[in-house]
């Protein structure tokens, strides 16, 4: 059939115009699990779940197994549901053809949908390619039925959900405001509902301010490492000491911390290197496919606080740690904390001993 949107995949539930097999994957979670809900939800008949339901993990049973289920026929109804969740068929290469062969032939009693949840799809390699089995698995979801990557929401398509779901709650939050819980709570949709219902709750029928959601906002950990750069810059030893020990308890790894850290001087040092050149910062979110203001918004703010040589600077050391913590059985926050006071230096424009 076809590499479907999510529109007409959502039109073919509401029809019941199903393919007899799906993919889905993609890069939002709440998405995938709530559509291949709904497909169970219009598919699977109430009190002949036993007979005509069968759900999988991927990695606890063969797939020659989960096929022969998938041959069986629905008993007094149209279909038999076979939902197949994570299959690691990067670690059976016959497995493909198995699949290709069974998919050339679906039974049209049968619906069979493979998602991807925690496994990430397409399969790459080490080097972060596409392995060509992933072609092959798409492909063969393609010709006899329909393949659903479910991306991520753009900002405007989140600030349109918050605004939606304050009005539904009775209260209002501008377009403005909504960016601002975006930023600093992160773009998963589950959380974003989770933070609507709780801050709804909370003021009513009145607005909701930038005040109300600095309050009661629950940061994200993106949220959290913005701040840890922003006390950086700024210099300011005893906030950024104080972010870093509450990072610590909630994400221990220290690679993760300094890779989101990274991120934020590489934004620094783009916007810094387009306005040397005389250019907007809006060039920068739109060469580089920045899928949200608020990346350039704090880069433009804490890069006016930094040279682009000191930027330079904290990029060494960022790469320095990085190297180290790769290659070194030294208590990693030991080496975390070594380049935050480095890069606190920087910011102060002190030199330290490199050696």
């Amino acid at each position: 059939m076809a590499k479907i949107s999510e529109a007409e995949f959502k039109q073919q539930i509401k029809t019941g115009a199903f393919s007899n097999a799906y993919l889905i994957y993609g890069e939002e979670a709440f998405l995938k699990n709530h559509y291949v809900h709904l497909l169970k939800k219009k598919i699977v008949e109430p009190g002949f779940e036993d007979f005509n339901y069968h759900s999988y993990n991927g990695n606890q049973t063969a797939l020659d197994e989960i096929l022969k289920d998938a041959e069986m026929l629905p008993m007094m109804s149209s279909y038999n549901f076979v939902l197949v969740c994570d299959y690691p068929f990067d670690k059976k290469e016959s497995d493909i053809k198995l699949l290709q062969d069974f998919l050339s032939d679906i039974p049209q009693t049968t619906i069979l949908v493979f998602w991807y949840d925690s496994i990430d799809f397409p399969l790459k390699n080490k080097e972060g390619r596409i392995l060509s089995k992933s072609n092959k698995i798409e492909n063969a979801f393609i010709k006899s039925g329909s393949v659903v990557e479910l991306k991520a929401r753009t900002e405007a398509e989140l600030v349109k959900m918050l605004i939606s779901g304050f009005k539904k709650r009775g209260s209002v939050i501008s377009a403005a405001n909504a960016k601002y819980l975006i930023s600093l709570s992160g773009n998963d949709i589950q959380t974003l509902q989770n933070e609507t219902e709780k801050i709804a709750h909370f003021v009513k029928e009145a607005e909701v301010t930038k005040d109300v959601i600095d309050r009661l906002a629950t940061k994200s950990l993106q949220a959290r490492v913005n701040d840890l750069s922003k006390a950086i810059v700024a210099g300011d030893y005893d906030k950024a000491y104080s972010i870093l020990n509450t990072l610590f308890i909630h994400e221990p790894k220290a690679e993760y911390l300094l890779g989101t850290i990274s991120k934020s001087y590489v934004d620094m040092y783009r916007v810094k290197c387009a306005k040397s050149a005389g250019l907007p910062a809006s060039d920068v979110k739109k060469y580089f496919s920045y899928p949200y203001d608020s990346y350039i918004n704090n880069a433009v703010r804490d890069s006016a606080k930094l040279s682009v040589k000191q930027i330079r600077k904290s990029l060494d050391v960022i790469m320095e740690a990085d190297n180290a913590l790769k290659s070194t059985s030294v208590n990693k926050k030991l080496i975390f904390e070594e380049a935050m006071v480095k890069l606190l230096l920087i910011s102060k424009e002190v030199k330290y001993d490199q050696n």
